[in-house]
């Protein structure tokens, strides 16, 4: 027999559940452009050196390949390999495709940028909740701004975009990369070890401290060193952000990530904006500050992102200073989902006979659309079996005939 069922990782959705899905994705979008930012839009397939090039830590594992068309693929030819057989990749996030657009058309955009993507990305992802290989991100960013507003306004838009898809309770993790680096540097690694360290020290939250050490130790790093960098994190985990000063040249940092935590605890008092050393992004372009956005009722991350000032030079060769920030779309509409217990809050059946004059049908449909979002059915031979199955696409149902006799409309989920 056939299977039926969508590939691993990628999921179909019902009526009821697109339905909700829609309605965040646009409230998300509402949100976005009322603080300014545009939307654009880029290709899914992207050149694999840009992709390959572009330091995205594990996501770089995790890429999706294509393989090369035509005369192009030679099986035949002996000794394989796999530049031989793949051209393209398929984007694992919206932050190297808006690069590359940026710098295919910086000359035609003002300065600072802000830009909206909410479209789809492909990670060989191993398949859980909220973690899906086909996966709709919903990215916000500003390119040609190096100032701290930049990640004032982008977390501003942020938590208010949040706040709109009816989130509560919002817990806003800051960190900074250059606190991570000179922490890093001061505990006698290597700075081109800095990147690895970097990838194992963003599992924290997963695998603990104990975790930390037996992959570093497994990655044949120095016993000593490790034990000085958990030590120094235990230091500012404990002592908060001042006692980063201790480990580098870090005041101006420091001042700037102490400003951009209290501005956002002023503005969002209902919130937690706090800084935490163990937040990393696994992602080797982050330059700067970096975040991400927890809430209750899911265990990871519902967002995060960061500032990657040296992406686009490292593509073009000229500088441009960028940050953004991911929204995790999935998670989010499994959290509004929960909220609204499956309701499409305005979905109404309309059943009519087959003798119902169908002027009048349309004309009491068109007086029902002034509340809600009207579908026709006629009614059928077994309704308690209808009744069952029209819940897929309603929330209320009324017949002509009740409507006509003023009867209200019932309600098919409670």
């Amino acid at each position: 027999m056939k299977n039926f069922n969508p590939v691993r990782g990628c999921s179909e959705y019902m009526p009821r559940q697109a339905a909700i899905r829609e309605n965040v994705k646009r409230t998300i979008l509402n949100s976005y452009q009322a603080n300014g930012y545009n939307l654009i839009t880029t290709p899914i397939l992207e050149n694999l050196e840009l992709l390959s090039s572009s330091d995205g830590g594990d996501n770089l594992r995790l890429m999706f390949k294509t393989i090369k068309r035509g005369e192009k693929l030679d099986l035949t030819k002996p000794n394989l390999s796999e530049q031989d057989i793949v051209e393209e990749g398929l984007r694992y996030d919206l932050t190297v495709p808006l690069a590359r657009f940026f710098a295919n058309n910086r000359e035609k955009l003002p300065t600072p940028f802000k830009s909206i993507q909410i479209d789809y990305s492909f990670r060989a992802e191993r398949p859980q909740k909220g973690r899906e290989r086909q996966f709709i991100q919903c990215d916000i960013d500003v390119f040609g701004d190096s100032t701290i507003f930049a990640e004032l306004d982008l977390l501003y838009t942020v938590i208010q975009t949040y706040e709109a898809v009816g989130l509560d309770n919002l817990t806003v993790k800051i960190n900074h990369r250059e606190i991570l680096n000179a922490i890093v540097l001061f505990a006698g690694f290597k700075p081109e070890e800095i990147s690895t360290i970097c990838v194992t020290l963003d599992k924290l939250d997963k695998i603990a401290v104990s975790g930390v050490v037996m992959e570093l130790i497994e990655k044949g790093f120095d016993t000593d060193k490790i034990n000085k960098l958990v030590d120094i994190i235990e230091d500012i985990s404990a002592n908060g952000l001042v006692a980063a000063k201790k480990y580098g040249n870090l005041d101006n940092v420091v001042d700037e990530i102490g400003f951009l935590i209290g501005t956002l605890n002023t503005l969002f008092k209902k919130h937690t904006i706090k800084f935490d050393i163990s937040i990393v992004r696994g992602q080797g372009y982050y330059t700067g500050a970096v975040f991400e956005v927890y809430t209750d009722g899911f265990s990871g991350a519902i967002g995060g992102g960061g500032r990657y000032d040296k992406m686009l030079e490292k593509f073009t060769g000229t500088s441009c200073p960028a940050v953004g920030f991911g929204l995790g779309f999935e998670p989010v509409c499994l959290l509004v989902e929960q909220k609204l217990k499956g309701s499409l809050t305005n979905k109404l059946a309309l059943i009519y006979e087959q003798d119902d004059n169908i002027f009048e049908v349309y004309r009491i449909k068109e007086e029902l659309k002034q509340k809600y979002s009207v579908s026709l059915f006629l009614k059928q031979k077994n309704m308690k079996n209808f009744y069952e199955k029209i819940k897929a696409v309603a929330d209320y149902t009324i017949s002509v005939k009740d409507y006509l006799e003023n009867k209200p409309v019932k309600q098919l989920i409670n």
